[in-house]
């Protein structure tokens, strides 16, 4: 929607007016008056979205992406699909394994997830892990969890506040995963996230962190984190930065972290 209202800005208004003719000579007065209702409308939406933006950024609100909000909204939310809602395509969800999850987590130890959600991620974690930590905000997406992965017995589950890792020990974790989940919260949780990245890490852990970078300003219902800032936020707790991207390329094609200038970043505890 925001596309359509920037690109036919473009457009001079003595030649939208000859096109709005145009159109309304090829489909009938109905469809033209549709369409025309659609654009009001999507102009009225961009406006009050750049409106409740500012006014988040200005105020220092939550919007969506408090760690009540984000309990509330996941504990609601139908797992039939076990979140593969958010995989554009198969092919992409393998070159997200291939590229990214099996080249950064190692095989064996004691790997973490944050945000299974409904096992998206899950399903491979648990076969190259010895042991898996599933960390999540949501009690109901740990159930579900728990339900799908009954016959694994190197998973275990644990519910956060939204910003710790209660129960995990220290300097106990080989490897860190989240995918979809932080670009939903906020700086503020992230920063004590990270704190607990320091603390449950083995020396020469890693870490990798699906994440936003423009403070949710193209929507997508995202947290206020940019790409600075999550670098910062491991920087300040000693952690240090492998990579951070937002594409990647898989046998010519071209693949993108996220629909919203999402990016992943990679990390390590020295």
């Amino acid at each position: 929607m925001k596309d359509l209202v920037e690109n036919r800005k473009r457009i001079p208004l003595s030649k939208k007016i000859k096109l709005g003719i145009e159109v309304m000579r090829q489909n009938g007065v109905v469809w033209s008056f549709y369409l025309a209702v659609y654009y009001i409308s999507s102009a009225f939406a961009e406006r009050a979205f750049g409106a409740l933006d500012d006014r988040r950024k200005r105020l220092g609100l939550p919007g969506l992406n408090s760690a009540g909000l984000n309990k509330l909204i996941w504990e609601s939310w139908d797992w039939a699909a076990e979140g593969e809602e958010w995989t554009p395509s198969p092919e992409w969800k393998e070159s997200v394994l291939r590229h990214i999850l099996l080249k950064h987590m190692p095989e064996g130890g004691t790997q973490l997830e944050i945000g299974p959600g409904g096992g998206r991620w899950t399903e491979t974690l648990v076969d190259i892990a010895d042991r898996l930590i599933a960390v999540d905000i949501s009690a109901e997406c740990l159930r579900v969890c728990a339900e799908r992965f009954h016959d694994a017995d190197n998973v275990e589950f644990v519910l956060t506040p939204g910003n710790s890792l209660p129960g995990v020990a220290d300097e106990s974790v080989d490897a860190i995963w989240s995918f979809d989940v932080f670009v939903h919260i906020n700086r503020a949780e992230v920063e004590k996230y990270a704190a607990e990245f320091a603390r449950v890490m083995r020396p020469g852990g890693v870490g990798v962190i699906h994440h936003g970078t423009v403070g949710g300003k193209n929507g997508g219902w995202r947290s206020d984190m940019t790409a600075g800032g999550m670098l910062n936020c491991l920087r300040e707790e000693g952690l240090e930065i492998v990579e951070q991207f937002k594409e990647w390329s898989d046998e010519g094609r071209e693949y993108q972290a996220g629909l919203y200038d999402d990016a992943i970043t990679v990390f390590r505890k020295p």
